[in-house]
């Protein structure tokens, strides 16, 4: 997907200095897993029921960690790795953060992005596509993800 394919799904980004795609396309991996731990050889597992592609990796979900469509679930997943809420998206010290994304209509998860340790931005995989440099993670709501539900932060290891 070039830059104006991506703009087109997420128009904030067209004044995001940021904004950048810095991988190529691939389904080897989606957002969840790339914001989890930044793996980049398997898909977070979706809510049974839910679209699965064809996939060249792993499916996985964190052991004793509910699986479900709703948010809770997602940051449950979260959570059980060590993330917990906060109250900015701005960078702090000694942590790594994350944006989890839902739907606020349904309730349901749509997306995770990950705060970058080196770049000052934020980084998303946009499902089998590329991966995206973003200067917030409020440039990406929109009708795709809906809307940041929270951040969260760990401490960086």
């Amino acid at each position: 997907m070039d830059k104006r394919a991506v703009i087109n799904l997420f128009p904030n980004l067209a004044n995001d200095d940021k904004f950048d795609i810095t991988s190529p396309e691939t389904s080897n991996y989606n957002c969840i897993a790339w914001a989890y731990q930044m793996y980049n050889n398997r898909w977070m597992q979706p809510p049974k029921g839910m679209y699965l592609p064809e996939l060249d990796a792993v499916s996985w979900w964190p052991d004793g960690v509910m699986e479900g469509s709703d948010i809770s679930c997602l940051v449950d997943a979260f959570a059980k790795k060590g993330f917990e809420k906060c109250d900015t998206w701005e960078h702090e010290q000694g942590y790594v953060k994350v944006a989890l994304y839902y739907d606020p209509n349904t309730g349901e998860w749509t997306h995770a992005a990950r705060e970058s340790r080196i770049s000052n931005c934020w980084m998303s995989k946009l499902g089998q596509e590329n991966d995206i440099h973003h200067g917030s993670p409020y440039t990406i709501e929109g009708d795709l993800y809906g809307e940041v539900y929270c951040i969260m932060r760990m401490v960086d290891k």
